[in-house]
């Protein structure tokens, strides 16, 4: 299906008005009116000025593989939460980091966009004004924005799941195109495992499978699926081979088992609480946790719950329903058992992990990922991109091209994001000001001279615990790293930091032959360095340790594997610029010349 340019027109005219109202409705978090962030930007913040600072002195290729910033030296490459191969991160090369947040989020959210209107429209074959809808729906999902302002905005890279599953189902006039399409799949999925996404990736990938299956009721499966699938698979891998080893040698060692997963017992309150998570508030759904969750031991707060819609789409598909006629040309369904069968199997899986029974909770934390997480309400992300597009299916299949009913669902969708107060957003702890002021000074040149010269704590307020200070991690611009950092990566209160023999005071000072920074290398490869992870530089390695406290790489050995797969991502990198770079576009010329000269 061609789009015609006025359909182009509405698309864009859409997406202005809706970004519009977008940036009139979140602006005003970054920062609040009391000058404040969301608690996360006390880690993100300070890990995007970290990665200025590494840029500053060592330019876009050499490979942060540690940072002395926090816990006296730990892993930045190697941790799958690390995202210095991200849109905000480069960005925040360019303006400070939480413009680069704020940057990030208008321009994924518009991604989303534009992906969800050519899936519904080229993909689904929807009509123009039930695919802008779609689009509306995936836009306006509170999941990005309240991630974002409260500085979880590892998670942005969700909105390309439109265009992941485009590129699987897109058709293609040859072998090379088909290909092409296939790579830029693939090249999608390993932004996500670049980005930080990791923690999330099974449920993103699920995500896909289930916008493939609701495909599968109106279209035949393409011959070559598959095979693209296996290939995006593939250039997933081999693109973050280098960071995927790194990061399960690091991560193998500091396995998240120990804590509690929580769910509920009572199967109306899952019910009830997934319902107002979805068309609800984040915070209404979070007081119904509250009271009913079962097995909790962090407090489920309401950006956990951040997966509405609104009612918008309920009313809509209720008013559809109701105008249905049967001699409206509307959508043609394929075969629909099976796909149904197995989305209704996919749409279970985040309600089956929400329930809690004791003996079923014993089972489900010996699962390998599920047993690490401790935010099973997480899976949900699955049902964001399919959604939308089940809901304007099922409106065209009822009304067809019914524009009124349309419209008047968008304008709906627009006014209801007015309604929710968002108080629990505008009411976050995180002061942002010394970070910023730090990073204004490092870009306007201190970057080149920055060193970490103290090991040392940010006294906490009498408000907070000892691991309560969410700016904690702020002393990074006083050439200071925090003992006790703020990453997840040790645990959520460095259960798993190995302290030894760490104290505060200089990095250089020396105790019975080591320095007092730890030398990260062993925390990723312990045997090849002849260490153990939380050991500390040796006196003799001087040079070494005064290299990484200035931000710069230090000689360090690498295992075996990671030769290798430093090998393959840069081989595969390579040769994928030159084929969506030369190869598939000269393709492209050889065919349009070639079919311009048959047509003369």
């Amino acid at each position: 299906m061609k789009i015609k340019v006025n359909d182009r027109i509405y698309a864009f005219a859409a997406w202005g008005l809706f970004l519009s109202v977008f940036h009139f409705l979140y602006h005003g978090f970054f920062p609040t009116e009391r000058g404040t962030l969301g608690h996360d930007f006390g880690l993100a913040l300070s890990g995007c000025t970290d990665g200025f600072i590494w840029f500053a002195k060592n330019g876009l290729f050499e490979v942060p593989w540690f940072t002395p910033s926090f816990c006296a030296g730990i892993p930045l490459f190697a941790d799958p939460q690390s995202g210095y191969y991200s849109v905000p991160q480069w960005l925040s090369f360019v303006v400070d980091p939480l413009t680069a947040a704020y940057l990030t989020l208008l321009l994924f959210a518009s991604l989303g966009y534009f992906g969800m209107y050519v899936l519904a429209r080229r993909a689904f074959g929807l009509s123009l004004v039930w695919s802008i809808f779609a689009a509306a729906l995936f836009f306006f999902n509170t999941f990005q924005p309240y991630r974002t302002i409260l500085g979880e905005y590892g998670y942005h890279g969700l909105t390309l799941v439109p265009w992941l599953a485009w590129f699987l189902v897109r058709p293609a006039a040859s072998r090379i195109g088909k290909v092409g399409c296939a790579f830029l799949a693939g090249l999608i999925a390993a932004y996500w495992l670049q980005s930080g996404l990791t923690t999330l990736m099974l449920p993103a990938a699920l995500g896909v499978a289930f916008v493939l299956l609701a495909w599968r009721l109106v279209h035949p499966w393409p011959r070559d699926l598959l095979v693209r699938m296996i290939l995006a698979v593939a250039v997933s891998i081999v693109v973050s081979a280098s960071k995927l080893v790194a990061s399960l040698a690091f991560y193998g060692r500091f396995e998240r088992t120990q804590y509690l997963l929580p769910g509920f017992s009572d199967p109306w309150a899952l019910i009830k609480t997934t319902l107002l998570a979805l068309f609800g508030t984040s915070e209404a759904a979070a007081r119904n946790a509250f009271a009913t969750l079962s097995n909790v031991q962090w407090s489920v707060l309401p950006h956990e719950w951040a997966y509405s819609f609104s009612m918008a789409p309920l009313i809509c598909l209720l008013i559809a329903f109701l105008l249905r006629r049967r001699d409206v040309p509307g959508l043609r369904l394929a075969d629909v058992r099976w796909p149904t069968v197995a989305m209704i199997a996919l749409a279970l899986i985040p309600l089956v992990l929400m329930v809690y029974t004791p003996a079923f909770n014993v089972w489900l934390k010996q699962v390998p990922l599920i047993g690490a997480t401790a935010w099973p309400m997480r899976w949900m992300v699955i049902y964001l991109a399919v959604l939308p597009l089940l809901i304007a299916m099922a409106a065209q299949y009822w009304t067809g091209d019914h524009w009124r009913l349309a419209v008047a669902g968008t304008l709906l969708l627009i006014g209801l994001q007015f309604a929710d107060p968002r108080l629990y957003y505008r009411d976050q702890p995180y002061d942002p000001s010394v970070l910023l002021a730090g990073y204004q000074q490092l870009a306007a040149g201190a970057a080149r001279q920055h060193r970490i010269s103290f090991v040392g704590i940010k006294p906490a307020t009498e408000n907070e615990g000892l691991y309560g200070s969410v700016d904690r991690n702020d002393v990074i611009v006083d050439g200071v790293s925090q003992a006790l950092c703020y990453n997840p990566a040790f645990g959520y209160r460095l259960e798993k930091f190995p302290r030894g023999r760490l104290a505060l005071g200089d990095v250089m000072w020396e105790s019975d032959g080591y320095l007092n920074i730890k030398n990260p290398a062993c925390y990723v490869f312990p045997e090849e360095n002849g260490c153990v992870p939380g050991d500390h530089f040796r006196v003799e390695d001087r040079a070494k340790a005064e290299a990484f406290v200035s931000y710069h790489p230090f000689p360090f050995v690498k295992s075996t594997a990671q030769h290798w797969a430093d090998h393959i991502t840069l081989i595969s990198l390579l040769l994928l610029v030159m084929f969506l770079g030369v190869i598939w576009p000269a393709s492209a010329l050889y065919r349009h010349r070639r079919s311009g000269v048959a047509s003369d």
